[in-house]
């Protein structure tokens, strides 16, 4: 009868509980890679939405610029976006006064003023 009981607690706490948190405390979200594969068969201007770290991210697919050495990287860089804007085949970038090789892909933009 007591381990009825406690069960019974521990269940009635889980229903009630909630069981999906946002994941506010992440210090860095870029992902080239996914941001990437979400705009995949897309093209530019396009709507996206997509759940990623507990999360629902809503944009478009731009093009923008993609570093090879992806660890660098935050994402909010003004370099990522402007890169691209007149030579899409550009194969580098200068991202905080670095030199940085990549590439001109479609990907992931959340949206922004332009």
């Amino acid at each position: 009868m007591k381990s009825q009981v406690f069960c019974a607690l521990i269940m009635s706490g889980f229903a009630l509980s909630p069981m999906a948190f946002a994941n506010d405390k992440v210090a860095k979200v870029y992902d080239a890679n996914l941001y990437q594969k979400v705009c995949k068969g897309k093209s530019a201007g396009d709507a996206v939405t997509f759940a990623h770290r507990g999360i629902i991210w809503n944009g478009t697919c731009e093009q923008q610029f993609f570093s090879s050495n992806k660890n660098g990287m935050m994402g909010n860089e003004a370099e990522i976006y402007s890169t691209c804007q007149g030579v899409t085949g550009a194969t580098t970038a200068t991202i905080n006064g670095q030199e940085v090789k990549g590439k001109c892909s479609l990907g992931f933009t959340p949206p922004r003023p332009r």
